[in-house]
């Protein structure tokens, strides 16, 4: 095993981006081990760089415009911590949610672990119930809106 700086660490989390903003399937093959563990992905999923990579073209086919732009990024030994916004105009079913045509803004954190110049395992949480909300497929109060008023 060869030791990385955490620079390398962290380029190698940002180059992944490549795959998602760019459908960039050499970036995968280069990028994503043999053993990477993706545990976003629901359990049984197909693994490995050429499943993630049609992951990553699943989500450019739904959402039109799609881009993950990184807000704040940083690496800490072996893992790079990436905070970004996703956009995009929803042109296909998502999860259940026929296409609606409207832009979504979510915040996403993606955490990733690096070893040898490449990707072993990757977490994400996403700002789904916002997603949804901004979808209307789930009605979220907003900051500050009224309350309903209690049952009778």
């Amino acid at each position: 095993m060869t030791a990385m700086t955490e620079e390398e660490v962290l380029q190698i989390a940002l180059d992944m981006g490549r795959i998602f903003n760019d459908g960039d399937i050499e970036v995968a093959r280069r990028l994503v081990a043999d053993d990477f563990v993706d545990y976003e992905a629901p359990e049984g999923a197909p693994v490995g760089a050429e499943a993630y990579a049609r992951t990553a073209n699943w989500m450019r086919s739904v959402w039109e415009n799609a881009r993950w732009e990184t807000v704040d990024a940083f690496a800490k030994g072996d893992k790079a911590t990436i905070r970004l916004i996703f956009s995009g105009r929803q042109v296909a079913d998502f999860m259940g949610v026929p296409a609606t045509g409207k832009e979504v803004r979510v915040q996403h954190i993606h955490i990733y672990r690096i070893a040898d110049g490449q990707v072993h395992e990757h977490w994400a949480v996403r700002d789904d119930l916002e997603l949804f909300r901004q979808l209307g497929a789930w009605d979220k109060p907003l900051e500050g809106a009224p309350k309903p008023a209690p049952a009778a």
